[in-house]
């Protein structure tokens, strides 16, 4: 019952003064929640049936009821709301005055002993009790300074003793000035500090708040007089503290502000959160309102309602994270909430406390409130910059003025191609067919007398004059946008392509997105819990949540690709290839895109964000980004993986590099490639199990296989290392093969093509769908670690197979509308753009989700109109992306080696 008295009074005194702070997407990472899209509301879910005998006993409900009607800061706002309160010299006999009020504390403080520091014993001995140090104190100190004390926690005089009647007004006393020129008395502030029982550090740990508290709810104490009381207690906190002076004295100006009904103090008090709605749901977002706490004006400011009579203090947004001394289940609970295991809402602050002087003032004040050997911490404190404090830094700067250079190229590029090249092809153009027009008019005229005329040279046909540019030129025109938009957004594809891939990729993208739209998302909503458990509830759901699967489709695109077209180039020089071109195209091919998207990411990407959500600068990519350069990120674990979502690539890099192992063998001896392409697909299938097996992995991200499986190192040792992600890539390679020796024909009996289909369905939805009961939140199947191994060994090649039979049946003639479908032509330029749009689509739902100044509430609705949406706008970044760099850099591989075939290996 201590620990629930306690927690009681805690919940007062955060209604009092709104410490606590918003659970912002800074944050968030996307190795927390892309890689492990629904693991982490696993976790919540599990810690919420911890949690649940406790949201209903009969202590929280209590403990709630307090909240709602014995909040402190009611009672404190009553000072303001009530002043003749004061005035009335009939007290009612339930009504307790200052002076005994404080003869009450001075009984109670006398059987109190401050204890030690540094959580050693109490020392009753040097220290003293706290009532003695106070009532010498009294002793000691002038009657009459105790008097102005008492005094100038009124704002009509101090009100009749029992003694006498008669009361001292002082109508032109203004309270708030009273009270800033009594503590900044330093006499007087060392009587308050004392009676605070202060030590050197700022610590305050005397007046039993939980008294006051009680008798408060009691209604046995004026909350007037309370509220000048705890308004004497947080200014001599604040004075204490080691905060900076500016600090403490702005904090000290909003507590006067408040007393006074400044609408500017009054304004920071709205604009910080409060305890919300849906708290037993674990809506542990509370906001507060990060535009108000920087508005200049508010509305009731702006109409006149409340006038300004002080100077005001600016205010700035902080984030508090509140380490609160809960129940084990209840902790347990937070953990799996947040990392840092606190409940986190939004702030205003005065603009000149920086975050230590925060945590000082916070602390000091969390310090002192009695919870037995419990305690409250305030720890991080942060405060985003605002957008009037932004500045760029001198790497912001650099790339800033790169993005410029590469702009006036694209500006150079597309004038001198649509001056120079285009405009003469239009007038060309234009010619011809005033000649063409001609020649029908003469034509019915006089055919005949036409003919002989044009057979006698005297009609001369246009001729378009030839302009080769320099290879000066050239370079500018690869940054033409008017032609590489062209390119992209062009619909024809050479003869023999494998049209079906179009679809597939841009559809597997889609797939990508839906799953990273739900996973990021989840950070930023108040009813995650409610929804996500009603989602994953569902079979359907099971889709989404193996989005994972779709990166294995691109991996089997990536494997029959290569295999099927260095084959082809192969056959055309009789084996011989340049294996220097061949690494170096798709290195440039890939690279500078990339290491722009990781530049920008680190340097612009976090002046787009501004508000409670904005993250803290990456220091991870500006460490080891290098490794990204050389496509080795994913070979040191999640912890140091700059741009998250670049382990694909990193992967991808690897098998590529490898690859001629698999393909080489089968242009010479097929048999030989066969075997080969076995022992390593046997190989990469046997490894994923081992491992999984000998770590006692789970089945997928978000838990199933047994029961004490380890979820933390599914990432690390098995989802992102190339040994266990290779299956799907042979499985493309292999099928490359096939397509190259039938040529892409293959007439297959209508039954076989049946069997085809229905086998690939059927194991495309095993993969899908077959985990649910092992991973459903209700009664869940255990699932031995031989079981499990096997399903982490086969389910990515099951699915890789299942991919390459559509592609196969798609490019033989065998796909039916299915290959009408993937065929379309409008997937054509969506394909080219998969790449950027894969690099650039997590920062397009940063900054939508980061921006945000409260919490999205979330339904299915509301979940396709946000994936649409970022669907639509990541394909229109990738748009430019590919214009500004991916395009420009294929264009100057063709000027550095003009010998290259239009068509290369991927």
């Amino acid at each position: 019952m201590y620990r629930m008295k306690g927690m009681q009074f805690l919940v007062h005194i955060l209604s009092l003064i709104i410490i606590c702070d918003f659970g912002s997407g800074s944050d968030l990472r996307y190795q927390d929640y892309a890689i492990n899209p629904v693991g982490a509301i696993y976790q919540k879910i599990e810690s919420q049936k911890a949690i649940a005998p406790f949201l209903s006993s009969k202590e929280f409900l209590e403990w709630t009821d307090q909240v709602s009607r014995h909040s402190l800061l009611n009672r404190a706002n009553q000072v303001k709301l009530d002043p003749n309160a004061l005035n009335n010299t009939n007290q009612g006999s339930n009504q307790t005055d200052l002076s005994g009020l404080f003869q009450n504390l001075i009984s109670e403080l006398s059987n109190f002993t401050a204890p030690e520091t540094n959580n050693s014993s109490r020392n009753n001995t040097s220290n003293g009790g706290l009532g003695n140090v106070f009532q010498n104190i009294l002793n000691n100190i002038n009657p009459q300074l105790f008097n102005n004390i008492l005094g100038s926690l009124f704002s009509n005089g101090i009100p009749s003793s029992p003694s006498n009647g008669s009361q001292n007004n002082s109508p032109n006393d203004d309270s708030g000035n009273v009270l800033q020129n009594i503590l900044q008395n330093p006499d007087i502030g060392k009587t308050i500090a004392s009676m605070l029982g202060g030590g050197n550090a700022g610590v305050f740990s005397g007046l039993d708040l939980e008294n006051i508290a009680q008798q408060l709810s009691s209604g046995n104490i004026d909350p007037s007089t309370a509220g000048r009381m705890l308004i004497l207690y947080l200014n001599g906190i604040v004075q204490y503290t080691n905060a900076s002076a500016n600090c403490r004295s702005d904090i000290i100006g909003v507590i006067s502000g408040l007393q006074s009904m400044q609408p500017w103090a009054l304004k920071m008090l709205d604009a910080s959160a409060k305890i919300p709605t849906g708290v037993m749901n674990m809506d542990l977002n509370w906001y507060g309102s990060y535009d108000e706490c920087y508005s200049d004006v508010t509305t009731l400011e702006a109409f006149g309602i409340l006038p300004t009579t002080l100077p005001p203090v600016k205010g700035q947004y902080c984030t508090v994270s509140l380490n609160l001394p809960l129940p084990p289940e209840v902790q347990g609970f937070l953990l799996a909430m947040q990392s840092s295991g606190a409940i986190k809402a939004g702030m205003c602050f005065p603009k000149s406390c920086s975050s230590d002087d925060l945590v000082k003032v916070v602390n000091a004040f969390l310090y002192s409130i009695p919870l037995g050997n419990n305690t409250v911490t305030a720890y991080p404190i942060n405060c985003p910059t605002p957008v009037e404090d932004d500045q760029l830094e001198t790497s912001d700067k650099i790339v800033v003025i790169i993005l410029i250079i590469f702009l006036i190229l694209i500006v150079e590029g597309t004038l001198y191609d649509v001056i120079i090249i285009v405009w003469p092809k239009i007038k060309h153009s234009r010619k011809k067919a005033d000649s063409e027009k001609q020649i029908d008019d003469s034509s019915n005229s006089s055919d005949s007398n036409y003919k002989l005329r044009a057979e006698n040279e005297d009609i001369q046909q246009p001729k378009q004059k030839k302009n080769n540019p320099s290879v000066f030129g050239r370079i500018i025109l690869s940054f033409s946008a008017y032609t590489n938009g062209k390119k992209i957004l062009g619909t024809s594809q050479p003869k023999g392509s494998l049209t079906a891939v179009n679809g597939i990729r841009f559809l597997s993208m889609s797939w990508v997105i839906l799953g990273h739209t739900i996973a990021f998302i989840m950070g930023s909503t108040s009813n995650f819990l409610t929804y996500y458990s009603d989602f994953l509830s569902r079979l359907s759901s099971q889709a989404v949540i193996n989005a994972l699967v779709s990166v294995d489709t691109f991996f089997v695109l990536s494997g029959l690709l290569t295999s099927y077209l260095l084959l082809k180039q192969m056959s055309k020089t009789k084996g011989r290839i340049n294996w220097f071109l061949f690494y170096f195209h798709r290195f440039w091919r890939l690279t500078p895109v990339y290491m722009m998207v990781i530049g920008m990411y680190v340097t612009i990407y976090p002046h787009l964000i501004f508000g409670p959500n904005k993250p803290q600068p990456d220091e991870i990519c500006k460490r080891v980004w290098w490794k990204n350069l050389l496509y080795i990120d994913n070979l040191f674990g999640l912890k140091d993986l700059c741009l998250g979502w670049s382990w694909y690539l990193n992967n991808d890099m690897q098998f590529y590099i490898v690859s001629p192992l698999l393909i080489v063998p089968f242009y010479f001896n097929k048999i030989v490639g066969a075997i080969i392409s076995a022992i390593f697909l046997l190989a990469f299938t046997i490894i994923p199990g081992v491992i999984s097996y000998m770590n006692n992995l789970s089945l997928h991200s978000i838990g199933g296989g047994p029961k004490d499986a380890d979820r933390v190192s599914y990432f690390d040792d098995y989802y992102i290392v190339p040994w266990c992600r290779m299956g799907p890539y042979i499985c493309g390679v292999i099928t490359g093969y096939l397509l190259y020796i039938t040529k892409c024909k293959c007439r297959m009996n209508i039954f076989v093509n049946l069997l085809g289909w229905v086998v690939a369905a059927a194991s495309a939805s095993a993969v899908l769908y077959g985990i649910y009961d092992t991973v459903k939140l209700d009664n869940p199947v255990e699932l031995s670690k031989e079981v499990t191994a096997l399903y982490n060994a086969v389910n990515r090649t099951v699915w890789g197979a299942a991919v390459c039979w559509v592609i196969f049946a798609c490019a033989t003639g065998n796909g039916g509308y299915i290959n009408t479908l993937l065929s379309w032509k409008a997937f054509v330029p969506l394909s080219r753009l998969t790449y950027c749009a894969y690099l650039v689509h997590p920062l397009v739902m940063y900054v939508y989700y980061l921006n945000r100044n409260f919490p999205f509430y979330m339904t299915d609705l509301d979940f396709v109109y946000i994936f649409l949406a970022n669907l639509v706008v990541s394909y229109g970044m990738a748009f430019i992306l590919s214009i500004a760099f991916e395009s420009p850099f294929m264009g100057l591989e063709k000027v550095m080696f003009p010998s290259r075939g239009k068509k290369e290996a991927k």
